[in-house]
Parts: structure tokens; sequence; C-alpha cells
């Protein structure tokens, strides 16, 4: 009797990586919808990306993302950010973050990814402005 194939991490195996050097990118349920559109405008840098059932995970150099897809009505859709930032330097801080934000359409909408794109695109921004403050007044 043949043996089940196992793939991914369970099996001690590694993904190759493609041309780019990323590996690939995982996707199914609603949160495929959003990864072509977070991949070429919010996270073109990621490391890693997988888009499964609900849940989108994203790590791009200065932090990691999870984000779940959620219905509190029939019409809307919650997204769930829990966001790591990371300091790149030796003895750099981490920060945390989580917010929420509720969007009026179905969860594999266009309107859900843009949400999704200006979420992502506005929290690094901040992140990156608040780091350059931070380290001009340690300058000071």
């Amino acid at each position: 009797m043949a043996q089940p194939r196992r793939r991914g991490p369970a099996a001690g195996t590694e993904h190759p990586v493609n041309a780019a050097g990323r590996r690939p990118v995982v996707v199914s349920g609603s949160a495929i919808r959003h990864a072509n559109r977070l991949c070429e405008e919010a996270v073109p840098d990621a490391s890693r990306m997988s888009c499964v059932g609900e849940t989108i995970r994203i790590e791009v150099p200065e932090a990691e993302f999870l984000i779940r897809l959620a219905r509190p009505t029939a019409t809307s859709t919650r997204l769930r950010i829990q966001a790591v930032f990371r300091e790149n330097r030796p003895a750099g801080g981490t920060w945390w973050s989580s917010w929420e934000v509720d969007v009026a359409a179905l969860p594999g909408s266009a309107e859900v990814g843009r949400a999704l794109v200006a979420e992502l695109t506005h929290s690094r921004a901040s992140f990156t402005s608040a780091l350059a403050d931070a380290r001009w007044t340690e300058a000071a």
C-alpha cells in the first residue's frame, strides 16, 4: 500500500524558491481573491505570503501581518489585522499593533482588496515615518 505524500514543513521539506528568490504563494478560500493585488500593490517585497481560508499571513522586511477576514453581517467584512514591526538594526525594537476595519462588502470583493492594500500601505508608511522620527530624536 502506497504511503500518502506529504508536502511542506510537516514532511521536513522546503518549498522551492522561484526565480525572484521568493517562496511560492499558498492560496485557498476567500483570501485567494486578494493574493495578486496584495503582491502587486501593497507588498511587492514580501518574502512570504499565504492566503488560506479566511486568513492572510504576510512577511515583509520590517514586519509580519496576520489578517483575518470575518463576516459580522451578511453584507460586510471585518478585517482583523495584527502586525509586528521590527527595527532592522542591532538591539532594534519591536512593536506590536492590532486594529479592525469594517468594509461594506463581501470578503472576496474588490472593495475588500482595496481596503487591504490601503491598510497595509498606510501601516507600513506610518511605521517607517515613526522610526525615522525616533532616530532623529535619538541623534539630537
